[in-house]
């Protein structure tokens, strides 16, 4: 009998809350300068970790009857022992929107261009309240009135350079994200406002704030239903198949990268190592390099080679948030062989009888074996996701609930 799989818990906090999207050209223009010019000195690299700010990456213990403390502070202790991943990701310097923009798009409304020495944070009103810090920066809500209401931003604001990094190095990790996810539009993508420069020299994006959290919190609250489970993976996958029309493999796909917006929206967040694996103008795409994410949601090809389609890995950890979804843990601590619960999972696969996926409805039970195919080749597509049965049957819910029930991942007093 397999006993794997284990409860999932937040790390030391990251770059969660949120992700970027509105820009001055000459300010991109202006750090893409910067981002050229040769480095003076020599430069260590350090790694970093790619965990998120609303909370880090997920792991998981192999005792399924461990109390949750005691598996939390075990996790923990792994953790510590654990070097985190590299968030080297390659820059590109000419980020651009891919050829196809789905028509669910959000808006259509051309964006506002600042220019960096006249942007002012203040334009988006006074902080409201901070929602954490990671290695790289800090976010916190802006509240700025309009008339007799107010209105929210989330702002994610970059620490100064280290001396450790060299300037072009800096702004490589500054503008790369922002490059990439400023070009998106879709209601289950977390939309980027702008970019600007404040009076201290800091970098700062400004995002959609959304208040309900992430999808994390409400997993471990274990109050949602079935009906709520299969509408919030549909949104999920939806935005995912977006990104990939578009051209980018988002590589970090978990709960606590997925938001929760006042309607019970999913919005797919945190860019920070995302990749562009196919530009405008190509026909072809190429495969993404470097282990990114986080362990527990890491397709197996990321392990086991160099190079590996994003957009395929993606789908990966779209299963393993599935499994979370319904089983409130993790099925195991790393997609390699040397991970009893996976070498398990790839004995029984053929047969489809493996122990702990036995414990899911039929409808999503049969998806995940598609989903967490081992094979790259074979693994089922977002598109093919939407396509399923089971998936088509799932009713999304609009304002406040499905045929009138209320949602429990609709955003309430407790979510705030």
């Amino acid at each position: 009998m397999v006993h794997f799989s284990s409860s999932i818990h937040r790390n030391s906090p990251g770059e969660v809350w949120l992700p970027h999207n509105q820009t001055s050209k000459t300010m991109i223009n202006d750090l893409a300068k910067k981002a050229a010019t040769p480095d003076p000195l020599p430069v260590s690299i350090s790694r970093e970790s790619s965990q998120s700010m609303s909370s880090g990456s997920s792991r998981c213990s192999t005792l399924e009857s461990k109390p949750l403390q005691q598996q939390q502070q075990q996790q923990q202790q792994q953790q510590q022992q654990q070097q985190p991943f590299a968030n080297n990701k390659p820059y590109s310097n000419n980020v651009s929107p891919a050829s196809s923009v789905v028509s669910t798009a959000t808006s259509n409304a051309p964006r506002r261009l600042h220019r960096a020495d006249t942007a002012n944070l203040k334009e988006y009103g006074e902080c409201y309240r901070r929602l954490g810090e990671g290695s790289t920066a800090v976010v916190m809500i802006t509240r700025k009135l309009e008339g007799k209401g107010e209105k929210l931003y989330a702002i994610k604001q970059f620490r100064k350079r280290q001396r450790s990094e060299s300037e072009k190095e800096y702004m490589k990790k500054l503008t790369s994200e922002f490059c990439i996810s400023s070009t998106f539009s879709h209601p289950n993508v977390v939309e980027t406002i702008d970019l600007v420069l404040d009076d201290r020299k800091r970098y700062s994006t400004v995002m959609e704030y959304c208040p309900g959290g992430d999808l994390f919190g409400c997993i471990m609250a274990e109050c949602m239903t079935e009906r709520e489970k299969g509408c919030c993976f549909k949104q999920m996958i939806q935005g995912l198949a977006y990104l990939h029309s578009v051209g980018v493999a988002h590589r970090d796909i978990k709960p606590e990268n997925l938001l929760l917006a006042a309607d019970g929206t999913v919005k797919i967040t945190d860019f920070g190592v995302s990749d562009v694996f196919r530009f405008a103008w190509e026909s072809k795409g190429h495969k993404s390099r470097g282990l990114m994410g986080s362990e527990p949601y890491i397709a197996p090809e990321a392990f086991e080679n160099k190079e590996y389609w994003g957009a395929v890995a993606d789908v990966w950890s779209s299963g393993i948030v599935l499994y979370c979804l319904w089983m409130q843990g993790l099925v195991w601590h790393r997609a390699k062989k040397s991970d009893n619960a996976y070498a398990c999972y790839l004995r029984n696969y053929s047969t489809q009888q493996f122990e702990l996926l036995s414990k899911l409805p039929t409808g999503p039970r049969r998806l995940l074996y598609a989903i967490l195919d081992p094979n790259p080749a074979t693994r089922i597509t977002c598109e093919g996701i939407l396509k399923d049965p089971w998936v088509q049957s799932i009713d999304v819910c609009v304002g406040g609930g499905v045929n009138n029930q209320p949602h429990h991942h609709i955003p309430s007093s407790k979510w705030k």
